[in-house]
């Protein structure tokens, strides 16, 4: 008679003083695994957490677990007991004279606006040079604060930001063809500095991940404003592709801020029959996950989403109404892509909030989609010539559309969860289109005529 092998599945149990290598059938679950081993998830606030970073319920079968996973347990107390010190420093600090400060960072920017607006390049060279001494100096001082402040904290980096700003626009020679454009590419780059350095000196490990998302997204959009002025773009098509990464970037914040080794998820050393390359080295196993290792990883990512999120949302915010605030052409294709990217901008700025329980993370796009909002009324009154009947039964008419669309699902009593696939399909449109909508309307269809004819 011919003998029938079991299935099983082979995982790796870690805890912060043991680890069981265990085999298990595909009917039992994972509470089974840990009766075998001693350990249990029913005493205190202990959670099991799989290779992919998620809590896995300890009625899950073997079946659905990963053959030659790594899953640790975590005592979710020892999280709550390391914030409590914290909290009360947040509370215990004395914030003196921020305003008075803030007064004065306002009056160095005035300053360098009317440098700026001066003939006097001596004028706007040592005024320049005073706003990047204190933009640094401030930046200096701000990294060393406390990552427990909250968002009153994260408000002082402010000001050394609008000084480099200031600086950088500054430094430009008025005198220069496309000055405008190349102040603004300069102040862009002038500001990544600042986040840079205060990634580099920061004193708490979530400021330096706050300022190197921020470097990042800033060097991007100086980038994007110096190619821009390469290809003699002008400054509005500038303002409108860096509209449209916005929502491509709001979407890719989420899937990448969590920077963990390979480590953590599988224990490569024990389960690696084989190596990738010749020379491939296998990945070293974490070993023991402890809570404090654990709330230093979801503290950076969070600064990270959090200072990609405000980056974002303020650039949308300033740059849309200099991209769409102007008399447009009667090119079509113009025209069309200046609609889609109001669309898509406005659609992805209101839907892309709804993955996260944050309040800043939820308010900030949420301003900044009040503020295109405003700009796509402003300009369609405009196209209008200011016929207010006409753009009122418009409005009135796409918002009766809207409402017989909704009131039809309802009425056959569709769940939330089709609601929410339907608001994903309309942010993931809304992304892809976002970038192609934005060069549409900056004209780059002329631009690539002009290569092919040339």
């Amino acid at each position: 008679m011919a003998l029938r092998a079991v299935e099983r599945r082979r995982i790796a149990l870690l805890s912060d003083q043991t680890r069981f290598d265990v085999a298990l059938g595909f009917d039992e679950t994972l509470d089974d695994a840990l009766a075998l081993t001693g350990l249990s998830t029913g005493v205190g606030l202990l959670t099991v957490i799989g290779p992919g970073g998620v809590e896995v319920p300890g009625d899950t079968v073997c079946e659905d677990l990963e053959d030659g996973g790594l899953y640790s347990l975590v005592d979710l107390s020892a999280v709550v007991s390391q914030r409590r010190p914290g909290r009360r420093a947040m509370l215990s600090r004395v914030d003196h004279g921020a305003r008075w400060w803030l007064l004065g960072v306002c009056a160095l920017v005035l300053l360098a606006a009317l440098a700026i607006t001066a003939g006097n390049p001596v004028l706007r060279l040592v005024i320049g040079l005073l706003l990047a001494i204190g933009a640094v100096g401030g930046a200096l001082a701000w990294s060393k604060r406390e990552a427990n402040e909250g968002a009153r904290g994260a408000l002082g980096i402010l000001a050394p930001v609008l000084l480099a700003f200031a600086a950088g626009a500054t430094l430009v020679p008025a005198h220069l063809e496309s000055a405008g454009h190349l102040s603004t590419a300069s102040g862009f780059l002038a500001v990544s500095v600042i986040t840079a350095v205060v990634a580099l000196t920061g004193g708490a490990g979530p400021i330096r991940a706050a300022g190197g998302t921020a470097t990042v997204l800033l060097v991007s959009l100086a980038a994007v404003w110096g190619v821009t002025l390469l290809l003699q773009w002008g400054p509005v098509a500038a303002a409108a592709i860096s509209v449209g990464l916005v929502p491509l970037g709001l979407r890719a914040l989420p899937s990448s801020l969590v920077n963990l080794p390979e480590g953590y998820f599988i224990d490569y050393k024990h389960f690696m029959s084989s190596r990738w390359t010749v020379r491939g080295a296998i990945p070293q196993t974490r070993g023991a996950v402890r809570a404090r290792d654990i709330v230093a990883v979801v503290d950076e990512s969070s600064a990270r989403l959090v200072a990609g999120t405000i980056v974002l949302s303020v650039v949308a915010a300033i740059m849309m109404p200099f991209a769409i605030l102007r008399p447009w052409p009667d090119n079509p294709f113009v025209v069309a892509g200046g609609v889609a990217l109001l669309v898509c901008t406005e659609l992805s700025l209101l839907l892309t909030p709804r993955h996260t329980t944050s309040r800043i993370l939820r308010w900030m796009p949420r301003a900044a989609a009040a503020v295109v909002l405003v700009c796509a009324v402003i300009q369609a009154s405009a196209a209008f010539s200011g016929d207010v009947l006409v753009l009122g039964a418009a409005v009135l008419f796409v918002v009766g559309l809207i409402a017989v669309a909704v009131a039809v699902p309802m009425s056959r009593g569709t769940s939330s969860l089709g609601w929410s696939r339907v608001g994903d399909a309309f942010e993931w449109l809304a992304v892809a289109l976002a970038l192609p909508a934005a060069l549409l309307y900056a004209d780059a269809l002329s631009t690539l005529r002009g290569m092919m004819s040339g």
